[in-house]
């Protein structure tokens, strides 16, 4: 007889929504990087490594990441009977394995600012606390365990409050650099 555990009252869906750039903005007022100023930096300039953070970078190494979170969210989402011995083993063998891949290439990303890197920082907090939360339903599971799912709603959480610090902090770095924010879900 399999066992079976609660998951429902989990109620933990994954998602790792982001706000994204768009293009520089034609002003070059106070915040703009000239292109003389920029040739004297030994910087990336600011504008145009918020744009390749978060506009190519972080696009080209989700692909682990999506996933792993549609393996995690795929539950929720099938009808009928769950089982959750198949959902531990397909989280255990495919999704954390594609998590710790994504992350492996999230702190490999390049930055030159402190401002970028403080950006990086956040999102990669908020993708730690993600994946340690499929685990803990891992481990709620294997142990047959609900309490465990406590600690994994909590860290659902609190990668949602990092990925919200995150998206306040990109704002206004875009604010202050003249790049205009697009809406990730146009």
């Amino acid at each position: 007889m399999k066992k079976k555990i609660i998951v429902l009252a989990l109620g933990i869906c994954l998602s790792l929504g982001v706000t994204a750039c768009g293009s520089e903005s034609a002003e070059t007022g106070e915040g703009a990087v000239s292109s003389e100023t920029a040739t004297t930096e030994a910087k990336i300039p600011l504008q145009k490594e918020i744009l390749t953070f978060v506009g190519e970078s972080l696009p080209s190494i989700s692909g682990d990441r999506d996933r792993a979170v549609q393996l995690y969210n795929d539950y929720f989402n099938e009808g009928g009977e769950k089982d959750s011995d198949k959902w531990m083993t397909t989280l255990s063998q495919e999704a954390l394995p594609k998590y710790e891949t994504y992350l492996s290439n999230l702190k490999g990303l390049k930055t030159s600012n402190d401002e970028v890197t403080t950006l990086k920082n956040l999102y990669l907090e908020s993708a730690e606390l993600q994946r340690d939360a499929i685990q803990l339903v891992v481990d709620a599971i294997k142990n047959a365990d609900s309490t465990i799912l406590d600690k994994a709603q909590a860290k659902v959480e609190a990668s949602r409050t990092k990925l919200q610090e995150y998206n306040d902090n990109l704002k206004t770095l875009c604010e202050q650099n003249s790049i205009i924010l697009e809406d990730a879900g146009k």
